[in-house]
């Protein structure tokens, strides 16, 4: 499918595009999941050779950024589906082609969804041409340079989304593990495995976060270089570019802060689920102490020797289930003042 974003009247209108008609005057073509036809046809529009999803996935630095045939293409992973509960990333391909900004991708981030929104949203205002002078026009000039910058920031304001809702996440796992410390009764063994399985995937989804920064954080450089060696670019976009790459730091130290912070919750719970089986282990040891004399004086008269004065009292029998009694209740209070149970 294509997406195409055109100016028109003063506001950027998306169309749907197919391999028969890719609108000419289009700023930003948004190729996704495309067919062959789809592919070929932007290629002829655009006159460049679009990479393959083989090749988007490679992690080669030189693969991922490069120019070619006046072009320039920046691949970085970028994180989808937590809304559905299936957290992933997905490399996505921005092309600089002379005017036209193309974006490839096989996934559907809800950071492109928001950007495009508020890109329809806005009103225009300069002329290319114009971008260096002083306007009194409402809204931002829209090249394709000013569209990735406004995407990619979108995109690094998805991952702050994101990661602040791991933090919270992970807060709220704190508060479950210490609170069932605070119990007298012994945590179920599912509620270990549902800790678990939270934990496991805040840290799964934590560890695709930072390579996504990580993939932003090797762009952003080679983005500058770019639009130093572009001419027709406004004059906000270069402080931009340096203001997402110190986002992209911080969020790169957030995210080491919260990858020590899972990894300590983890340690806890693994140690309170050891806690929790020696305290198990520990009730069926003083078990079988206490039963350890009651079993023995029962052993001992059920012998079958002819010689046992014990068996011809009258008083025999209940005399051996007091002392059964006695011998078990006996360890019993020595266990408890010495704090064992």
């Amino acid at each position: 499918m294509i997406r195409a974003y055109v100016p028109e009247d003063n506001q950027m209108r998306a169309m749907t595009a197919d391999a028969t008609g890719v609108p000419a005057d289009a700023i930003w073509i948004d190729v996704i999941n495309p067919t062959r036809e789809e592919e070929l046809a932007v290629e002829r529009l655009c006159e460049i050779e679009m990479p393959t999803r083989e090749e988007m996935r490679e992690i080669e630095v030189s693969s991922r950024l490069y120019a070619e045939d006046g072009a320039t293409f920046l691949t970085a992973s970028v994180v989808f589906g937590l809304d559905g509960g299936k957290p992933g990333f997905a490399p996505v391909t921005f092309i600089l082609a002379g005017s036209r900004l193309i974006t490839l991708r096989y996934s559907e981030p809800k950071s492109f969804a928001i950007f495009a929104a508020k890109l329809c949203r806005e009103t225009l205002r300069a002329a290319p041409e114009e971008f260096e002078k002083p306007s009194a026009g409402n809204g931002r000039p829209q090249t394709a340079e000013t569209i990735l910058i406004g995407l990619l920031e979108t995109v690094i304001d998805r991952v702050a989304d994101i990661l602040e809702t791991v933090s919270a996440d992970l807060d709220g796992i704190g508060d479950d593990i210490f609170s069932s410390s605070d119990r007298k009764k012994p945590t179920k063994t599912g509620d270990f495995k549902s800790l678990l399985r939270r934990i496991g995937a805040v840290g799964d989804l934590t560890s695709r976060i930072r390579e996504s920064l990580a993939t932003l954080d090797r762009l952003l450089p080679f983005l500058q270089l770019t639009l130093d060696a572009r001419k027709a670019v406004s004059k906000d976009s270069k402080p931009r570019v340096k203001a997402m790459a110190r986002d992209v730091h911080s969020l790169n130290d957030f995210v080491a802060f919260l990858s020590n912070k899972t990894v300590f919750l983890l340690d806890t719970t693994v140690g309170m689920i050891s806690i929790e089986q020696a305290a198990i282990i520990k009730i069926f040891s003083v078990a079988a102490v206490a039963f350890l004399p009651p079993t023995l004086i029962a052993s001992v008269y059920g012998m079958n020797f002819e010689h046992m004065p014990e068996l011809t009292w009258t008083y025999g029998y209940p005399l051996a289930i007091v002392l059964m009694i006695v011998s078990a209740v006996v360890p019993m209070i020595f266990f408890r003042i010495k704090n064992w149970l």
